[in-house]
């Protein structure tokens, strides 16, 4: 016991009085206290109110920018409203149904259309499972024979057509995220009985699709089929007509309309690292413009920034006519998150400064900090946490000072990058030895044609890592060539301090490198 104690004595966070480490957290979900911390990300309250009104919205932003947090935090705020006229709001951020016809080439509009009409029918039964009993047999009881027809003919068209295994798989999934943002609920949903909820999930379900209404004695499939035929025809029209049903399927349930968030479109399989084709997977969405323009019926996209300049390019859509913007945290947002997180956990005593050594304790440290986590609040948390653990790994009585907060740099930069970037990708960069080069550097380090350079530099710029800046005259004479430089402040200090071995390294020390 006594040991434990000693241990403990010899962390920063004994030695300044913290509550724990402020740092050990680096999502929103395991800080019950981070209300009383938080800085709220840039352009929440304007996407909350478009979310609210059914207006469709792209907001840019790098990775880790607060994308996700952003999305969440509107999907939960959209669901405390007490108004009935809220708007039914869908997350979309599974789109594993559509990768085989990506990969194929052969991605439409309808393919997606298909897919945010089965999330949305599978959150709506969702929600009526969390419904009290009598809550939900009154609302089924009181549908007529045209919103049954229309239920029907959606249920079974975009929902039902789906395999069973992949619906329950769906069901759970749903229903936990969902957990997290409905407040009233039967006594089975806040048990988290998963199973029951199915159950009763399914029993809603069955009162859907029956083919007849008012004691079996009007039949509702004939109506159901045409109307279905209509939907998943061939027609181009099809697609928007879905859209228009899917609002007046909400609004039958007493929503004023849908609204998907979409995210996370640059994490598939198919779609990690490249920007190009996170471009390509959602292109048939954003070009037709009309589907982005149905009255009740909104999308929010929260896409990777570096995908916006494909729109301008090989994957064109007309961003003039949709409203857009980018997310960026200016340092003075991060220092005031910073500030009141270590606030909160000293009782208001110290304020971020002041963990640092006399030493060190400037602006410049904090700047650097902030830089060196490519301006991301929860990258900010993981590298803190880093120097942390590392000043107390060193034994280190009193502040962070200057060794412990380079070793935890350095150590961030290194066990952080691969899960932005891919290894081979990292060490052909690394290989170059340089953080600002042209097209020769690169040919003359791979011994390769001035084509290849070229189209090596392309993936390079589609990952992220690096980017055109200006030109730079010609060794050769003639004219200016252009200059490229590394963009991630941590590959950067990767490459100047050396820290990986394939820095400056010959193309024989690394002959099993894929290219």
């Amino acid at each position: 016991m006594e040991l434990v104690k000693e241990l403990y004595r010899m962390t920063i966070a004994s030695q300044l009085g913290l509550i724990s480490n402020p740092f050990e957290n680096y999502t929103a979900e395991n800080e019950p206290d981070i209300g009383a911390y938080a800085v709220r990300p840039p352009y929440l309250k304007a996407i909350s109110e478009r979310a609210k009104k059914l207006s469709s919205f792209i907001l840019f932003g790098d990775r880790g920018s607060g994308k996700s947090a952003t999305r969440l935090t509107v999907f939960k705020e959209i669901w405390a409203l007490s108004k009935e006229d809220k708007p039914f709001i869908v997350n979309l951020t599974d789109f594993s149904e559509i990768q085989t016809a990506f990969k194929k080439d052969k991605l439409t509009e309808k393919n997606i259309i298909h897919l945010v009409a089965f999330c949305t029918i599978e959150q709506m039964l969702a929600w009526l499972a969390s419904l009290p009993n009598d809550e939900r047999d009154q609302k089924l009881d009181s549908l007529n024979k045209t919103e049954l027809t229309l239920i029907f003919a959606l249920v079974k068209g975009f929902y039902l057509s789906k395999p069973e295994i992949d619906r329950e798989i769906s069901n759970t999934e749903t229903l936990q995220l969902l957990n997290s943002a409905w407040t009233t609920k039967s006594a089975i949903w806040t048990s988290q009985r998963w199973d029951a909820i199915s159950k009763i999930l399914a029993s809603a379900l069955n009162v859907l699709t029956q083919k007849s209404v008012e004691d079996n004695s009007v039949d509702i499939s004939g109506p159901a089929e045409a109307l279905l035929k209509s939907l998943v025809g061939d027609s181009p029209a099809a697609p928007r007509a879905t859209l228009m049903k899917l609002v007046d399927f909400s609004r039958i349930f007493g929503f004023s309309g849908v609204c998907i968030l979409v995210d996370k479109l640059d994490e598939t399989p198919a779609t990690s690292n490249s920007a190009e084709s996170t471009a390509k997977l959602i292109y048939p969405l954003l070009a037709h413009i009309q589907l982005l323009e149905i009255q009740g019926f909104s999308w929010i996209l929260f896409i990777w920034s570096i995908v916006q300049q494909h729109f301008n390019e090989k994957h064109s859509i007309r961003l003039d006519k949709i409203a857009h913007a980018n997310i960026s945290w200016e340092p003075d947002n991060l220092k005031d998150m910073l500030n009141k997180r270590i606030r909160f956990f000293s009782s208001g005593r110290i304020d971020f400064i002041d963990l640092f050594d006399d030493s060190i304790r400037s602006d410049e440290t904090i700047n650097l900090i902030i830089s060196i986590s490519v301006g991301s609040p929860r990258e900010l948390i993981k590298l803190m946490d880093i120097i942390v653990r590392e000043h107390d790994a060193r034994d280190s009585q009193g502040l962070i000072n200057n060794d412990s907060l380079e070793i935890g740099l350095n150590k961030y930069c290194t066990e952080t990058i691969e899960s932005w970037y891919s290894k081979s990708l990292l060490q052909q960069v690394y290989r170059v030895g340089k953080n600002s080069f042209v097209n020769k550097d690169v040919q003359s380090t791979f011994k390769i044609s001035d084509q290849g350079a070229r189209v090596k530099i392309k993936t390079w710029e589609d990952s992220g890592l690096v980017k055109q800046s200006g030109t730079v005259p010609s060794d050769a004479g003639g004219k200016p060539v252009y200059r490229y430089i590394v963009s991630d402040p941590r590959v950067i200090r990767i490459i100047n301090n050396k820290l990986d071995a394939a820095v400056g390294a010959a193309i024989e020390d690394h002959v099993s490198e894929i290219e």
